[in-house]
């Protein structure tokens, strides 16, 4: 069987925290090489198995992000598709209300990190623990014909709305917020590029990143 298909017990959220307050004295590397020390953190799309709510707190009052400054950033995984890892649909031949639906899962994720900031400030008022979303994007089907372990999914306008609104989410939150990565960028995914042997193509994905290029390194105001 594949990795994602075999049984699986997820670590719970103290066993977690105590392994990474574990280990983070053995990761040691001298100043200037910049080593960043990230906490493993919790997956938005896993409620089936915990609360992400509660993995943030356990890993926050007991794992370490804010030891002795040891650990510089947690992370966080949210995928745009159905709850708990719930059928999903196809990348291409969607229906309108399912590219409705997407987008709502795409929004839910500024609930979700309202939930995680809140529980870091209540840890860490002074903001010394960034929050690295190191994994987000859209999760479909896999195109037919394709290998399914491989997630090679098709690209359309719905996606670049989707990167789109998390950009906006992001950048509402560059407080707590210091990385954001979304999860592939060739052919897996929510790709930004799509090769076929010579050819290569950029998917609206790409576009969605090329026009928000302007606001790197911006300062964020708040608006009413």
């Amino acid at each position: 069987l594949p990795p994602w298909k075999l049984p699986t017990a997820p670590m719970r959220p103290e066993t977690a925290a105590a392994a990474n307050a574990r280990y983070i004295g053995f990761v040691n590397a001298p100043a200037g090489m910049g080593m960043i020390k990230v906490a493993s953190g919790a997956s938005g799309n896993l409620d089936k198995w915990h609360d992400y709510k509660a993995f943030t707190e356990e890993m926050m009052k007991n794992g370490g992000p804010t030891f002795d400054g040891h650990i510089q950033a947690l992370s966080y995984h949210y995928y745009a598709m159905p709850p708990d890892l719930g059928p999903k649909g196809p990348a291409t031949g969607f229906s309108e209300e399912l590219w409705a639906k997407q987008l709502g899962y795409t929004l839910d994720l500024e609930r979700q990190l309202r939930d995680v900031i809140g529980i870091m400030d209540r840890h860490d008022p002074q903001k010394q623990t960034a929050l690295y979303v190191d994994e987000w994007g859209a999760w479909y089907q896999p195109e037919p014909g394709s290998t399914p372990g491989f997630l090679y999914q098709q690209n359309s306008l719905r996606d670049a709305q989707v990167a789109a609104l998390s950009f906006n989410i992001f950048h509402r939150h560059t407080d707590r917020i210091k990385m954001a990565n979304i999860a592939q960028m060739i052919n897996v995914l929510q790709a930004v590029i799509l090769t076929d042997k010579e050819k290569m193509i950029l998917t609206p994905t790409y576009h969605a990143f090329d026009l928000y290029r302007p606001f790197m390194e911006a300062t964020p105001f708040p608006a009413g």
